[in-house]
């Protein structure tokens, strides 16, 4: 049966990117009545940043070409090491079991929050990296949905459009762990509308951004 993870990364309950990631979720376990369904809030428990004991262990499995994930699980030495990389392990064996994750992702400061990209960090070890010689990797085959929520407008032609680094960030690490091959946005955009009082004047376009993201949500989790 499908299994659905589902990543929550905005500190704010209440955020837009939750509210659609859940309405994606939502109507998966619908028409996945049978399926398993994994929801981790990266900022209710927070994944600890890349520490040394982390990257020794990835320096190690690169020196040695090491790409084969059993030997890879067992790669720890050290106490410290252990530690963190079970906690990595933890997080790895998630996505490696998911047939599809979707994301709630706001935009901070232009990119990511550093709750997702502490996530990122510690499940982009070189057993999932893309063999460059076929393309493909460990997690070849997902589908990825990122439902992000925007302040502004990022879209092209919009003044802002070359100062949005999530998107192309997220295409750019996602690829490199083939996450990216069948990889979806849901950009609710001019979120800041409804507080900022000289963005209100925008206040329909959030409104029309957000229906629609929702919709396509909805749609695209019954596939």
């Amino acid at each position: 049966m499908p299994t659905l993870l589902h990543l929550d990364a905005s500190a704010r309950p209440e955020s837009v990117s939750r509210q659609v990631s859940t309405e994606f979720a939502v109507a998966w376990k619908a028409a996945h009545p049978q399926g398993t369904y994994i929801h981790r809030d990266l900022t209710a428990r927070p994944v600890p940043h890349v520490d040394a004991a982390q990257i020794e262990i990835v320096t190690r499995l690169e020196t040695a070409g090491i790409r084969d994930l059993p030997e890879a699980r067992n790669a720890a030495q050290s106490a410290e090491e252990k530690a963190s990389w079970s906690l990595s392990w933890e997080l790895i064996e998630e996505v490696l079991v998911a047939d599809t994750l979707v994301i709630g992702l706001p935009m901070y400061n232009f990119s990511v929050p550093s709750a997702f990209k502490a996530w990122f960090d510690r499940i982009a070890i070189p057993p999932l990296i893309v063999d460059l010689a076929t393309g493909k990797g460990p997690l070849s085959g997902k589908r990825t949905i990122v439902a992000t929520a925007r302040g502004g407008a990022y879209g092209p032609g919009t003044p802002r459009h070359g100062s949005d680094f999530q998107e192309p960030y997220l295409r750019a690490a996602f690829g490199m762990v083939a996450l990216a091959e069948n990889l979806e946005f849901l950009h609710s955009e001019m979120t800041k509308s409804g507080h900022v009082p000289r963005l209100a004047q925008f206040r329909d376009i959030a409104a029309g951004s957000l229906k629609e993201s929702v919709e396509s949500a909805r749609e695209s989790a019954r596939r």
